[in-house]
């Protein structure tokens, strides 16, 4: 849009060598006339020049391109990046692909998108936990340290009683030390199991990425005496990788759903009599003490924490470089999907526009196909070296988010939040420094300030949607379609609100700029205004130098003529040749014919 605004307010441009053309057999009494019959500027008034430019900044066609297109990709988005995928890790997105392929020139670097949507895709698969089975199980929790724990509970003793279990009418649930005895007197489920308060699965899950800890201490903190409990093994297998409390929550959510009439299905049905076997007493206490373990795991994972960081900060640089290598390695992937993507397109688009060979001046198409295949690659291999010094960068940026995350999964209260703020808002952060780094002479105040809002309030409507999702798509269903819903919910939002912020202009940028497009499109309309007068000039003289020169060198001949006493006739001829002008006249017999036929000569 603004290459054709800028074609329509251009001014006409003209050189010495055009206007001489036209001049080219043009008579001294024609030229002055072909001479002012020329165009040496547009005449537009000024105010209609304004006009046009403001129609520029404010034509509504443009709605397309700041707002329509933006949400059409924004859906596309939320497909490409659904974790299902495999590719929210690598930093691609349709608009991040369509923008690149928009802007690329074989004589540019790669360009890199900073999406809020994209970071906030990246930053939840840095937060993905371990992969949990039995191998990562046994290098959390130790046979010997459960042994431990029942051996300090029993003593000699072949019974005793749970630590969590109250019967019906009170009293505690006896456990035995073993199964056959349990068998012999006829309660097979009071065999003891050395159970774990707060299941290695979530502590799996909430610790085990954290750069400041490592395998010993994950296990100190699974097998911590706060974390073991001995019940029986039927309180135990009804519980299974749940929690207590997740226990609780289901037996009121199944008994609320039988109390208003609906029908439980066998499983369901199965699944509220076991749970129902036990008292309420003891999921009382049961949940008090996962309340404990949870608390006390805490605070252990944070003492460990601390003392990994002082003692061994090698270590701990070692696991958040090898996390941060591992992302840094999917968005290398990333970077260079787009490097070939791009001239892919290009030389695509190119072709079917220009043709295969005439596109690239080939002779034939298999030719023509060879060149740009060769071209691809040039440029390919010439953009490894940045992309591996953009991986540099990104590995950088995820080391220092994985730093942060870690001390964000070990404290609470206001640090916590404002950790949280950091970590989903950190490439807000850097894009606003990159901003702020621009020099003046390509960013004005204005426009950075314009820009870092507009950053951080996309990034911000991004993150509110991911944080209200339960109560904005509370209707769908869990799963690939409520995921694709809420990342394409979340990427319309960003771009509504950068539409609103453009909108309003808060900083004035829209008058800025339509000021200096308004300098610069007269500007360069008084430069060719100038131009065109110095070619009028130049081309003005240079003809009237050849006509002058032509009149002396007849005038001479015509003197000389005279003075001769020879026929004058020739070198009248020429002269009115020069004039252009056709002589009706041009023998003496002619002209006496015509004086003695003729009352009166009218010149």
């Amino acid at each position: 849009m603004e290459q054709n605004s800028a074609d329509n307010l251009a001014q006409p441009a003209l050189t010495s060598e055009a206007l001489l053309a036209q001049l080219s057999g043009t008579s001294p009494l024609q030229a002055s006339s072909v001479l002012i019959n020329l165009e040496l500027y547009e005449q537009r008034e000024s105010l209609q020049v304004l006009e046009s430019v403001y129609q520029e900044f404010d034509s509504k066609s443009s709605l397309m391109d700041e707002l329509l297109k933006p949400v059409a990709l924004s859906v596309l988005d939320g497909i490409i990046s659904h974790k299902d995928l495999k590719l929210n890790r690598t930093g691609l997105s349709a608009s991040r692909v369509w923008n690149e392929v928009q802007q690329f020139d074989y004589g540019e670097g790669t360009t890199l998108s900073n999406d809020a949507t994209q970071s906030r895709h990246q930053l939840d698969a840095l937060r993905t936990p371990r992969d949990y089975d039995d191998k990562v199980r046994a290098t959390m929790t130790k046979e010997s340290n459960r042994e431990r724990h029942k051996q300090s509970h029993f003593g000699t003793a072949a019974q005793g009683y749970s630590d969590l279990e109250v019967n019906q009418d009170g009293s505690r649930v006896r456990v035995y030390r073993k199964q056959d005895r349990a068998m012999e007197v006829g309660s097979y489920w009071r065999a003891v199991d050395t159970d774990h308060v707060v299941p290695v699965k979530q502590i799996n899950d909430r610790y085990a990425n954290n750069a400041f800890l490592n395998d010993a201490d994950m296990v100190a903190i699974t097998d911590g005496e706060f974390n073991l409990v001995e019940i029986s093994n039927r309180f135990n297998r009804s519980k299974g990788d749940s929690s207590f409390s997740d226990m609780v929550a289901e037996k009121r959510q199944l008994e609320a759903k039988q109390a208003g009439g609906a029908r439980l299905s066998a499983k369901e049905r199965s699944r509220l009599a076991k749970l129902t076997l036990n008292s309420d007493d003891t999921y009382d206490a049961a949940v008090e003490k996962q309340h404990q373990a949870e608390r006390a795991i805490h605070a252990k994972a944070q003492q460990q924490a601390l003392k990994n960081l002082k003692e061994n900060g090698l270590e701990v640089g070692t696991k958040a470089g090898i996390q941060a290598g591992e992302q840094s390695a999917y968005q290398a992937m990333g970077h260079g999907i787009i490097a070939l993507i791009k001239p892919l397109l290009h030389e695509l688009m190119d072709a079917v526009r220009h043709g295969f060979a005439e596109g690239v001046g080939a002779e034939s198409a298999t030719e023509g196909l060879k060149l740009r295949v060769s071209r691809v690659m040039r440029y390919f291999v010439r953009e490894v070296l940045p992309t591996l010094k953009q991986g540099i960068k990104d590995l950088i940026n995820n080391f220092v988010k994985i730093l942060i995350e870690g001390v964000l999964g070990l404290v609470t209260g206001m640090f916590k939040t404002v950790l949280k703020v950091i970590s989903e808002g950190f490439s807000a952060l850097v894009g606003a420094g990159k901003i702020l780094m621009q020099p003046d002479s390509a960013m004005s105040r204005a426009q950075k300030a314009d820009a870092i809002v507009k950053l951080f309030a996309a990034t911000a409507a991004s993150f509110v949607v991911f944080y209200f999702e339960s109560s904005i798509l509370a209707a769908l269903p869990k799963g690939f379609i409520k995921d694709i819903a809420l990342s394409t919910l979340s990427g319309v939002a960003s771009v509504v609100v950068v539409y609103l912020l453009n909108q309003a202009d808060l900083f004035s940028t829209k008058a800025e700029l339509r000021s200096r497009r308004v300098a610069e499109i007269f500007e360069h309309r008084v430069k060719q205004i100038k131009l065109n007068t110095d070619a009028f000039e130049t081309a003005a003289v240079t003809k009237l130098a050849q006509d002058k020169l032509a009149f002396m060198a007849i005038s001479e001949r015509m003197q000389g003529l005279i003075e001769a006493d020879e026929d004058v006739n020739p070198a009248v001829e020429q002269l009115a040749r020069s004039f252009n002008i056709e002589l009706s006249v041009k023998e003496t017999d002619e002209f006496l014919n015509l004086l003695e036929s003729s009352d009166a000569l009218l010149v």
